[in-house]
């Protein structure tokens, strides 16, 4: 059985695909506009609540998702548009974080990305940013889409997080690693 998420990010998928094949640029766009929707629904929750509230007419609650996000809001897309008035109407506006993580894992697959967060201690610079983007090419075989954290208690060094996978070469773990290996000799 599909969930949810699946059914409804798939179906744009298709859609998509229909319309623009193995075109990523038109992909991207969607991707882009979902995150910053994602964004709104994650400032204001109750606004994903709507499609449940039965004393608001579904007209009411389909004007409401249009003002916020059609021509006269944000003004997304004619397909993202389309795609939540289709989501309020079914009452699947409270899923929307899930479809649209769905969604983003489908884009990844599709055109062979893998997302990669790093986290240092200070800001990479762009030397930096290219030869840790190029390695985790080498090392996953796809195309990395970086996102950067900066967490100054890391002291030095990087913590990259792929895939599941945590790489951890900051010297806050390093420390780490030696105050229990001398605890290990010294008890």
């Amino acid at each position: 059985m599909k969930s949810v998420e699946n059914v409804y990010s798939t179906a744009l998928l298709d859609l998509l695909s229909d319309e623009h094949g193995d075109n990523q640029a038109g992909y991207a766009q969607i991707l882009s506009e979902l995150a910053a929707v994602n964004g709104v629904f994650n400032t204001n929750p109750e606004l994903a609540k709507l499609s449940l509230i039965p004393t608001i007419s579904r007209g009411d609650k389909l004007r409401v998702i249009e003002n916020i996000f059609g021509r006269s809001g944000m003004g997304v897309s004619r397909y993202t548009l389309n795609f939540l008035l289709v989501l309020c109407r079914e009452g699947r506006l409270p899923r929307f974080g899930a479809v649209y993580r769905e969604f983003m894992a489908r884009y990844y697959e599709k055109f062979g990305i893998v997302p990669v967060t790093v986290t240092s201690a200070f800001v990479l610079n762009a030397k930096q940013r290219e030869k840790l983007t190029e390695k985790m090419q080498s090392i996953t075989g796809k195309k990395v889409q970086l996102t950067e954290k900066t967490d100054k208690s890391l002291i030095g060094g990087v913590v990259v997080s792929y895939s599941g996978v945590r790489l951890d070469g900051s010297v806050k773990n390093r420390l780490e690693t030696m105050k229990r290996e001398i605890a290990d000799v010294v008890l």
